[in-house]
């Protein structure tokens, strides 16, 4: 008898550290997702300002642009008016304005297309983090699963010991108390 209470004690004791260490993985699971989300967090508001700070850019340029040529526009009336008799000089004027003009288009229009490759270059960064981020986490699932699967394997392999155990001892116990009838009647018998 004390050998099946010490066997079912060590079973108890067996099954509680399986789920002591079940009850860990879950927490350090619960924690590395949280870590994740909050990484995840920071990944898009990172991304998201990097976004405004773009549109805030390309306002800029454009605000530029329509001032640039406002001021182009005025040039030209005012180019107009002082040069109205001479017309080859203004001529030379407008078109010396135009080629100015189109230099500053260009400037923009360069401007405007660096800032959309940073845009997406940042764009990219922050996918390539998020995906470098997913591909940890799941990861570290299938490691809480496979670690999980063992657990459960080591406790149930340990359960079937411990019952294999208990059914010996009985099988024992019957056999020792067979013994003992059987000698008992003998000893009756001869009596």
């Amino acid at each position: 008898m004390e050998k099946l209470e010490n066997l079912r004690a060590e079973h108890d004791g067996t099954r509680r550290e399986s789920e002591a260490s079940i009850k860990a993985l879950r927490e350090n699971l619960e924690k590395l997702r949280n870590d994740y989300e909050e990484k995840l967090d920071r990944e898009r508001a990172a991304n998201e300002r990097a976004r405004r700070e773009s549109e805030v850019n390309v306002q800029a340029l454009r605000d530029t642009m329509e001032k640039m040529r406002n001021d182009y526009e005025e040039k030209l009336d005012n180019e107009r008016a002082v040069h109205g008799g001479a017309q080859r000089t203004s001529e030379s004027s407008i078109q010396a304005l135009r080629d100015t003009m189109e230099q500053m288009r260009n400037d923009y229009e360069e401007k405007l297309d660096n800032e959309r490759a940073s845009g997406d270059a940042a764009k990219r960064d922050s996918e390539t983090s998020i995906q470098a981020l997913r591909g940890t986490m799941e990861q570290m699932r299938n490691d809480y699963e496979e670690k999980l699967d063992n657990e459960r394997a080591a406790h149930e392999t340990a359960q079937r010991e411990a019952e294999s155990n208990v059914k010996a001892l009985r099988e024992t116990m019957d056999a020792i108390r067979i013994d003992y009838e059987n000698n008992f009647k003998s000893n009756k018998e001869d009596d």
